[in-house]
């Protein structure tokens, strides 16, 4: 076994990701390295995504935004399509997701919506990091995932391909 010397930084996160995870260090960064999925990240999918290639392949806080919408999308299609319909009859606020790109531009002639990858779904596009993290949030909690995957998910929009540096959750 080797030793490596890493800031107290990038300790304190490797270590928060293996104890919310339930992961070994060796597999948080195997998996950010690429070089496999860490073993327990099948106990809780998102997280495997979120620290697997494909997801990190992602560079812009919307591409982050919509390749996790995506993926909760094709996951939980009962559950994301009733929090859609629930925003839909909804008589209030700002649409953040629907069913075409007309129905989320007709709220506002300045919105700018994007297609959800792999999906019949739209989402506006021009909302800052911080209400991105916050409407991922009340996706997430509808479907039922705990506070630590939230978090969790909520933090990797906005967070740079730095280990150590992980964006907080908007207060």
């Amino acid at each position: 076994m080797k030793k490596i010397e890493v800031s107290d930084e990038v300790y304190e996160t490797l270590k928060k990701l293996t104890t919310d995870f339930h992961q070994s260090p060796n597999d948080v960064l195997a998996g950010l390295l690429n070089l496999g999925i860490a073993s327990n990240a099948a106990d809780e999918p998102l997280v495997g995504y979120l620290l697997g290639g494909e997801f990190r392949t992602k560079f812009s806080d919307a591409d982050k935004y919509l390749a996790i919408l995506g993926w909760i999308a094709a996951r939980h299609a009962a559950e994301f399509n009733e929090f859609i319909v629930s925003l839909s009859d909804s008589t209030s606020g700002r649409r953040y997701l629907g069913l075409s790109r007309e129905a989320i531009v007709d709220q506002c002639r300045h919105n700018q919506a994007r297609q959800i990858p792999d999906t019949r779904y739209w989402a506006i596009m021009n909302i800052d990091t911080a209400t991105k993290r916050r409407f991922l949030s009340r996706v997430l909690e509808f479907i039922g995932y705990r506070e630590d995957i939230v978090d969790f998910a909520c933090n990797a929009i906005g967070m740079r391909h730095t280990l150590g540096r992980t964006a907080r959750p908007p207060v």
